[in-house]
């Protein structure tokens, strides 16, 4: 197999060493030759004035190719150093989709640089560019495409062939969508009918209503999980009173795809994918640093809150019980806060494939409380003995004070409760943030992470107090 890797890297090193020398002819042919993902990751490690040469010397619709696969941030960069007229040509050559997705981040930069760009494109291209931005770019009416073929259902193969034909060859039309005489969308014609039927054969009697529409205002995800349930290569897109609008195809998805995973990655990691849409370290930290200051301000406060509390209370049995009592701790919270995020992780992918089964939160909890129960009891156990067997070892029990007994019965019952209660919490937050809008990938993320310390924390001191009071000399 090829290492795309290195392809890569040599590519770079060309291509720097030609702008050093300058020769622009063979960088021209170089760029030219080159596929146009390659050349992308090579502009997003380029200074400012070697991405501007790049593109003067690529042909528009090259360029386009290579703009509309940059990462957003370089893409932003890009659009603002880039002249009006040479934006304007690359424009014109990108698909109404690919074209709304850059002018998206043309507008972002500067609204009368988009105005400026739009006027000067023709107007029937615009007026589908301009109706494209109107929709959030995480929904199907931002995802779609408006070119496709579509003929009416009163039609033959004889028509139907005809426009596939008229259609561009470089766009990918796996389908003649096919609607009424008002535009609704009634279903397809595939490849195989175009080909096999007598062309006089009426539309109609070889509709497939198999593949589903999509309402244009549907989530990304949503849709990713339509397409993945039914197979799907490519899907209409309809409006509320079921017109056809566009179509999304599987190139479209894959990419939705990997957007999505990488938004739940860094949404579970406590930041924002809006990090990725700048170059600029102070943006990117004051994305990070509202999840990471609320997390570190609640230990804190639990910390301040809960230390004088319990302090004094166990310091009446001493304070060779307050030590012991203490170093348990961090074992305590952490296994708190492991086993609630595996619960929650497990949760929230399963809503986010759509799964039934995931929907149904009393079906989950009875699976999960299960598996908690086994888990809980296990570490729980464990712990016990450990704290038990170390507490013999280090604690003075010369005197019969049952101090080893009492503190390991503690551990291993706070071990229990706290895996039982994280794990809850694991549950139930991902349904709770779903309800009320919120990502639920977010309680797999530092917030939640942080809940489950506290928990587990006052689980622990509460029994371990408790314990003492009533076995306790």
């Amino acid at each position: 197999m090829v290492d795309q890797t290195q392809d890569r890297k040599q590519l770079l090193e060309r291509i720097v060493g030609l702008l050093d020398s300058k020769d622009s002819a063979v960088l021209k042919e170089v760029l030219t030759d080159a596929r146009s993902s390659d050349v992308a990751e090579v502009v997003e490690v380029l200074d400012e004035i070697a991405r501007q040469v790049l593109f003067d010397l690529l042909d528009p619709k090259d360029a386009g190719e290579v703009l509309e696969k940059i990462d957003e941030a370089t893409r932003s960069e890009v659009v603002e150093e880039m002249p009006s007229e040479q934006l304007t040509d690359i424009i014109a050559t990108l698909p109404p989709d690919e074209a709304a997705d850059v002018m998206a981040d043309v507008s972002d930069v500067s609204e009368e640089k988009s105005e400026e760009v739009l006027e000067q494109i023709d107007s029937a291209e615009s007026d589908q560019i301009e109706k494209l931005m109107s929709y959030r770019d995480d929904t199907a009416g931002g995802i779609m495409n408006s070119d496709l073929v579509r003929v009416r259902i009163d039609q033959t193969i004889r028509e139907a062939t005809d426009e596939f034909r008229q259609a561009d060859p470089d766009k990918d039309n796996y389908h003649v969508f096919v609607v009424d005489d008002q535009g609704r969308y009634k279903g397809t014609v595939g490849m195989r009918e175009l080909v096999l039927y007598p062309r006089s054969t009426p539309i109609r009697e070889v509709l497939s209503e198999d593949i589903p529409a999509i309402e244009v205002q549907a989530d990304q995800e949503e849709i990713a999980n339509t397409f993945r349930k039914n197979d799907l290569i490519a899907a209409p897109v309809v409006d509320e009173n079921h017109m056809l609008l566009g179509r999304i195809t599987v190139d479209d998805i894959v990419d939705v795809m990997e957007e999505e995973a990488e938004e739940d990655a860094l949404v579970t990691a406590g930041t924002r994918p809006e990090e990725l849409d700048t170059h600029n370290s102070f943006k990117a930290a004051t994305v990070r640093l509202p999840w990471l200051l609320t997390c570190m301000l609640g230990a804190l406060l639990s910390t301040i809150i809960f230390y004088p509390l319990y302090e004094p209370l166990f310091v009446k049995f001493g304070v060779a019980v307050w030590s012991y009592v203490v170093i348990f701790i961090p074992a305590i919270a952490a296994m708190g806060g492991n086993s609630g995020m595996q619960t929650a992780t497990v949760v929230v992918r399963g809503l986010a494939t759509g799964d039934l089964a995931a929907l149904d939160i009393s079906q989950v909890f009875i699976r999960e409380s299960r598996v908690a129960f086994i888990v809980a009891l296990a570490c729980g156990l464990i712990a016990g003995l450990v704290a038990l067997t170390f507490l013999n070892i280090y604690a003075d029990t010369s005197s019969g004070d049952p101090l080893a007994v009492v503190l390991g019965i503690s551990v291993g019952v706070s071990m229990f409760f706290a895996i039982m209660l994280s794990t809850m919490l694991g549950l139930f937050l991902p349904y709770i943030f779903r309800n009320i809008g919120i990502d639920p990938a977010i309680s797999c993320g530092p917030l939640v992470t942080t809940t489950n310390d506290i928990v587990s924390f006052v689980t622990y001191f509460s029994f371990a107090l408790l314990l003492l009071k009533v076995f306790g000399n």
